[in-house]
């Protein structure tokens, strides 16, 4: 059974104004209000009132119902792909099991392998999807919340991931990639002496780096040499 959303619990629209919802509010209040009820439904009228002022408070506060908004918006966009899905996958299953049917004739034992394969090629499949879908919506949920939380002022520190960490260092590459050939080639050669001479804060930078890398390399060759060299 479906659970009902808070705009039910205080029966308005999902797109009401502020004072709409504020109306509503007052008036379920009164309608339901223990007090005011005989004694045999003080208890669901209490009960009743414990989710109305719940709601309330979600939907009576801007930032706490667009943080509800967004939530919901993901729950029926992740019930809808997996209602698509399921659809999908009744409708795969039927053909393959026409299909079988159709091969096997009354082979039964060949047939219940052929299920068999099929449902866990099928349940692999589903599995897939649902890694990839979930995937996806937490990204977007995320990005919506960064979004959400930069338009009120916040400032976010981008988190690195496996992935801008392999972007970081192919680029670097690259880049190295590009200097070697340039310094091998003379015009851009005598541009680079140039420049590197003539800047001393960038020569200090490229001194610190040389030696930096000279280093890693002399330790591998003498941890190398070690090894080999007795």
């Amino acid at each position: 059974m479906r659970k009902s959303t808070l705009y039910e619990v205080l029966e308005v629209s999902e797109k009401a104004s502020d004072e709409v919802i504020e109306k509503a509010y007052k008036v379920l209040v009164k309608k339901y209000h223990p007090d005011l009820q005989s004694d045999s439904q003080k208890e669901s009228a209490e009960e009743k009132m414990k989710e109305i002022n719940k709601a309330y408070d979600v939907l009576g506060n801007s930032e706490k119902r667009k943080e509800y908004d967004a939530k919901l918006l993901q729950e029926r966009e992740l019930e809808k792909i997996k209602e698509d899905q399921k659809q999908d996958s009744y409708k795969h299953e039927e053909k393959v099991t026409r299909n079988v049917n159709k091969n096997v004739g009354n082979d039964n034992f060949f047939y219940e392998q052929k299920r068999k394969e099929y449902e866990q090629r099928l349940k692999e499949e589903e599995y897939k999807q649902r890694q990839k879908m979930q995937e996806n919506l937490n990204k977007e949920y995320e990005n919506a919340y960064y979004n959400y939380l930069k338009s009120l002022g916040y400032k976010i520190k981008h988190k690195w991931t496996k992935e801008n960490i392999r972007d970081f260092v192919i680029v670097i590459i690259i880049m190295a990639i590009i200097v070697t050939i340039l310094w091998f080639i003379p015009p851009s050669h005598d541009w680079m002496v140039e420049f590197y001479e003539s800047n001393p804060i960038i020569k200090t930078v490229i001194n610190i780096i040389g030696a930096i890398i000279t280093g890693i390399f002399t330790g591998i060759w003498s941890f190398i040499t070690s090894l080999f060299g007795g």
